[in-house]
This record gives C-alpha cells, structure tokens and sequence, in this order.
C-alpha cells in the first residue's frame, strides 16, 4: 500500500474507469485519518497533536531532502517539558567534524513552570543558558514605578527588604549641553541589616560605588542602605538613591537594578540529610 498523490487518485476514479481493492486501499493510506496521523483539529482548542512515539511532535523537512527531517519539535522522554532540538541525521551543525556518531543535542528546552533553557534539557532558572552569552547590552529592572526626582533627598528605590541580598546598581543623571552629567555603577550588599556599634569603623553592608562625572563633584550620585524600625526578629531595609545637590525641576534619576542574590533566606544552605541506606 503506497500514499498517491490527488493526479494519481482522481486517474483511479475517473469517469468509466473499475477501481480495484488496492485503489481504495491507495485512497485510504493517502487520506489523514485522526486517529493513526495523532490530530485533531477541534474549534473549541484548534489544532490538537499527540506524540505517538512519545517524543516527537513536528519535524521539518527541505525540499532537496525531503526523506532527512532537518529539525524536530516534540516531548522529553517519559515528561511533559517540550523541546526543540536540530536532527542528528541532517548534520546541519557543526557539533561533529569528524563525522563521528550522531549525537542529538537540546536547543531549546521549556517546562511547564515557565522556563526556558538553551542547550539544556532541565532549565533550572527562567532563562538557562548552557552556553556563552553574547548582547549588546544588559540592564536590570525598577522595583518601584515612581520617577524619582534629582532633588538632592533621600528615595527609596526597593520596597521593604528583609535578610541577606545583593545588587548592581547603575544610575545616571544629566542636563543636556549644562555639563552636569554623572554616572553611578555599585554593587550592593546588606546581610539582615546587622547593628553597627561606634567601634566599627568598617561598614558590614558595604556599598562599592564607581563614580564619573563631569563638572563638579556636587552631581554625583549617592547610595545608602536605610533600615527601617525592627518588630522582633524582623529587620525590614530599603536601598535609597540621591544626588548630592537639587537638578533643575522635573530632572529624575535614571537607574536600574541587577539581583545577584536570590536565596535571601540562605534556604538553599540547609544540607539535605539523607539516611543511610546500609544501615
């Protein structure tokens, strides 16, 4: 039994014409059937596809080969996380010069959790990336929606924190052609906002701040860490940001934020004890 194409089965089934047994049978095998091709394409969900091997879903073909899929779209074995990975057999990269033994590789992984991995089947992070990363640039985020204004005050520029954290900061202020520019870049560090006695003259929350600017020292930019009044073993902390003297009215300061630490807790510090199975 062989798949025809619509010239050869409408010459089966022409006017005058006796189709045979193996001309229905052509017919058949030429034709989607639901429940042996794996989809459906209901109104209420469109198109519905099933893994009938249990891992792929989609495969692309090129014309010049059209017997070599090129790329493959389907499910983990025996999981739910969808990948998306380049065929072996198509050889299209350059991972086996040596024309050794095909080996399939992961380029894209996605969980049900949201995330996203690059050359890894277990994306662990929302983006993980086993690889090298290359951009034109990178910026961090803004905790706090409201502008703040270069007023020479103190603003908050996290909402209330608690345990141990750390930042990047990078901040800018400016009037064009006023030579009043300055720029901030500084790493962040607060562990649950420790009490400082007189005695000690080193900060336990540094703040390492890199500075640029270009008329007067009074532009530059200011970071401290503010901790706010403690209820029991709670010891809420903001970041606050400031320049040091008032810019013109309507002037903000320009920022963004890089966590570089994301267990404030230390929960992922705890050892897993696990008993021993000899015993």
């Amino acid at each position: 039994m062989a798949k025809r194409n619509r010239s050869t089965l409408k010459n089966y089934f022409r006017h005058g014409t006796m189709p045979s047994a193996e001309h229905f049978s052509d017919l058949i095998d030429s034709s989607v059937n639901q429940i042996d091709e794996g989809f459906i394409k209901p109104p209420e969900t469109g198109l519905q596809l099933r893994a009938l091997d249990q891992e792929h879903l989609l495969s692309f073909y090129q014309q010049n080969s059209p017997d070599t899929p090129l790329w493959h779209v389907g499910f983990a074995p025996q999981g739910t996380n969808l990948h998306i990975f380049a065929s072996p057999e198509a050889d299209i990269t350059e991972e086996n010069p040596n024309n050794t033994e095909a080996i399939q590789a992961i380029n894209i992984a996605m969980t049900p959790t949201g995330n996203v991995g690059i050359n890894t089947v277990t994306p662990k992070q929302t983006l993980d990336v086993n690889g090298t990363v290359a951009s034109q640039g990178r910026m961090g985020v803004v905790f706090i929606d409201t502008p703040i204004p270069a007023d020479g005050e103190w603003h908050d520029i996290t909402h209330d924190l608690e345990g141990c954290h750390m930042f990047e900061v990078v901040a800018g202020i400016g009037i064009r052609y006023s030579g009043r520019y300055a720029l901030t870049h500084a790493i962040a560090i607060n562990t649950c906002a420790p009490n400082k006695h007189w005695w000690q003259w080193r900060d336990k929350n540094p703040i390492h701040v890199t500075q640029a600017y270009f008329y007067s020292s009074a532009d530059k930019i200011q970071l401290r860490w503010r901790q706010k009044n403690h209820k029991g073993t709670v010891r809420p902390y903001t970041l606050q940001i400031r320049t040091n003297t008032l810019f013109e009215k309507g002037q903000t300061i320009q920022y963004h934020i890089t966590k570089l630490w994301n267990d404030p807790f230390m929960q992922q510090c705890q050892q897993v004890v696990i008993e021993d199975q000899t015993k």
